[in-house]
Parts: C-alpha cells; sequence; structure tokens
C-alpha cells in the first residue's frame, strides 16, 4: 500500500490557489504521492462546482517528468482564478496506457503529458476512445492529430528561422555538423531542406558523441573529416546543433585539424541558450533561434526561486503554457465543451510565459521565434520569424 506523507509547502500553496484546502484531509488528496499528486478520488462536489479536472500522465521518477510537474504546479498558482483539479499518474510506475486510464477515470476534462513520442501515442489512443484531448510534450511530430496537441519547439521550425535570416545576411553557403543520433538525423534533414531553399548545402557531416575513449577517438576522427570538407567546400555558414559543452569540443578539434572557420557563421538551435555559449571566443556574433532566450531566462529563474535549481530543459515553460491554456479555455468555457479542437486552435491563440503562439489544425504549437545573436554579455535579439502554420 503507498504510504501517505504529509502536504509539502509547494502542495500547499497549490491547494490555496485552487481552493481546496478543505478537501485535503479526508478525501484521497496526497502531495507526497510519487504516483499521484493532489488528488486521489475526485470529490464530487468539486465536479458540480464546474473544477477543470486535468489529467496529468508523467514519468516521475525522471528527471524530466519532475521538471515538468513543478512547473505545471507553479502554473496552477499562477492561475488561481481558475478552479483547477490535477489528476496526476506516474507513468514510470504503471506505464502510459494505465496512467491514462486512471485520469481517464477519474474524470479528466483533458490529459497534459506525457513526454516521449512513444507514450504519447499510445495516451493518444486511450483518449480518443473517450474523445478528450492530450496535450503533450514530445518533439515527435508524427504523434500529433487526432486529438492529440504537441506543446513544443520543433527543431524543424527553428532552423528554419536561423538559416532564413543567414541567407538574408549574405551567408547561403551553408555546412551542417550533427551528431549521429536520432535528433542528429533530424536537424540534419530539416538543415538539409532549408539550406536548400534560401541557399546552398555545400557540406555535411556527422560525429559519434563523446561516452567512452573509443567514442572520443571516433569524435576526433569525424571532426577532422569534416574540417577539411568544409575548408574545401568554401563554407561561410556552419550549423552546431548542441548546446555548448559540445560545441566547445567541436571547435578545439576543428582549430586543431586547421580550420579556423575565418568568415564563417556559426549558427545553433536553441540548445545554445545557456549562459556558457557566451564563452566560447568562435560563437561570439553567432545566431540561434529561440522563442525568446530573455523570457526563458526570466521564467527559469523564477522557477528556480520556488524549485531550488534551474530547469535543464524548456519544456519546463511550455508545461507552464499548456496548463494557462488549459485554464484559460477551462473558465471560458461549459464542461464537456471546454477543450474542442476549435477551442483549442482558436484564431487568437495565447499569451504564453515565452511569447505569443497558436495551434495548427494539425496539431503542433507555433511560437514566434527570434533570432538571437550570441555576444560576450549576453543575447541580443537580431531577427524575428512570426507565428507560422505546420
Amino acid at each position: 500500500m503507498m504510504k501517505k506523507t504529509s502536504i509539502s509547502k509547494l502542495g500547499f500553496m497549490v491547494l490555496m490557489a485552487i481552493g481546496l484546502t478543505s478537501c485535503a484531509t479526508g478525501s484521497g488528496f496526497n502531495t507526497g504521492s510519487p504516483n499521484q499528486t493532489l488528488v486521489g478520488d475526485v470529490p464530487n462536489r468539486l465536479i458540480q462546482d464546474g473544477a477543470i479536472r486535468v489529467g496529468v500522465v508523467l514519468p516521475l521518477d525522471t528527471k524530466y517528468g519532475k521538471i515538468v510537474k513543478n512547473a505545471l504546479e507553479l502554473a496552477v498558482i499562477d492561475n488561481k482564478g481558475a478552479k483547477i483539479l490535477m489528476i496526476i499518474e506516474n507513468s514510470s510506475s504503471i506505464g502510459p496506457r494505465a496512467a491514462a486510464r486512471k485520469v481517464i477515470a477519474k474524470g479528466a476534462e483533458v490529459i497534459l503529458g506525457p513526454i516521449t513520442g512513444s507514450a504519447v501515442r499510445v495516451v493518444g489512443v486511450e483518449a480518443n476512445i473517450v474523445g478528450i484531448p492530450v496535450i503533450a510534450f514530445s518533439q515527435d511530430r508524427t504523434v500529433a492529430g487526432n486529438g492529440v496537441y504537441l506543446q513544443t519547439f520543433l527543431r524543424e521550425k527553428e532552423i528554419d528561422a536561423v538559416v532564413a535570416y543567414a541567407a538574408s545576411r549574405g551567408f547561403t553557403r551553408f555546412a551542417s555538423l550533427t551528431p549521429k543520433s536520432g535528433f542528429g538525423s533530424v536537424i540534419a534533414a530539416a538543415f538539409r531542406s532549408a539550406a536548400g531553399r534560401h541557399g546552398t548545402l555545400v557540406a555535411a557531416g556527422t560525429y559519434t558523441r563523446l561516452r567512452t575513449d573509443a567514442s572520443k577517438t571516433q569524435f576526433i576522427a569525424d571532426v577532422k573529416g569534416f574540417a577539411a570538407q568544409a575548408k574545401s567546400a568554401n563554407a561561410n555558414a556552419l550549423l552546431l546543433p548542441e548546446g555548448p559543452n559540445v560545441n566547445k569540443n567541436i571547435i578545439k578539434v576543428l582549430e586543431s585539424a586547421g580550420y579556423t572557420a575565418s568568415g564563417v557563421k556559426f549558427l545553433g538551435t536553441s540548445l545554445w541558450n545557456k549562459s556558457t555559449t557566451r564563452s566560447i571566443a568562435k560563437l561570439s556574433g553567432g545566431w540561434f533561434a529561440n522563442a525568446d532566450a530573455n523570457r526563458l531566462n526570466r521564467f527559469n529563474s523564477r522557477y528556480a526561486s520556488l524549485f531550488g535549481n534551474t530547469p535543464t530543459t524548456e519544456r519546463a515553460a511550455l508545461a507552464y503554457d499548456a496548463l494557462s491554456l488549459v485554464a484559460t479555455l477551462g473558465r471560458n468555457g461549459t464542461i464537456g465543451n471546454r477543450f474542442t479542437q476549435q477551442a483549442i486552435t482558436r484564431a487568437g491563440g495565447y499569451g504564453g510565459v515565452l511569447g505569443h503562439y497558436n495551434y495548427s489544425a494539425g496539431g503542433i504549437s507555433n511560437y514566434a521565434l527570434n533570432v538571437m545573436q550570441v555576444g560576450s554579455g549576453g543575447f541580443s535579439t537580431v531577427g524575428t520569424a512570426g507565428v507560422a502554420g505546420n
């Protein structure tokens, strides 16, 4: 049997925010439970009072699952005008299908989560049976649609935005160096497509990620091989999609191979949005696309002030926006008709913590993107790419 624990300080704040403190004892509430946070059985009184019943399916035994849950709780606090009842199940322990069935059985009108594409697909099937939508946090666009919505930044959109901006500034001979991984394959394909639309892809390389001594040897060989290719191709814009720790190592190897990248503009993704990017001299003046790096950093600071650490994933801000969307629609709609496709994809979109966004009929969120420039003192906005369809 699951052991019940006392309500945490933050849990109490959430309960206060949603007006449920009177139900915290004797009604199944258990903020300390890893499987189910804030609510057990849904009190009939709350359903009758029109509470917005939000099912949450997350892998709470994982780092990302915990971060997303924290962000949802923060959003509940900030949306205290809405009567939000969170029904949280841990897919790490019972699996996404069972977790989805549990929150549905407890009256969820909408499901937030999960995170991985495979889990989203399973939860989407269960939700579709009863006709309720899912707002998930995966970057796998193939799972969107048929009642499943993705609150996400698609890397493909970031790539297109930064490539288009580079081309508008005269950088049209593109090269990319991407990891040998699923992420790398997605980025490479998106970059190849964007480069073809805005210029010419003159060089493309891949590298083995650093994990062991053997992989280090292969990593060096991969990057050196690419250096020769990029130099002979006379590329003037080079994409390095990963974060600063990886990019620092790549640049060291490029320079050791005699590739100084003189006159080359470095391009990146939102993974560059870390303070350590600014300490890499070669990346100074480089560009990357992000919803709004400065707004994201402000959100992260607020998150850290409550939870004691900065979220290591942008999914925290995305989860916050998803819960806020639910609160907005829940206030304005009637039970059973609050979260229709027409409502979720409303033309005016939403004002998110990361800026304005909307949902396409295809089920993917479209955030207005900024092109950010790296400087020693911070990131500055040099261009914009408005909200676009899919």
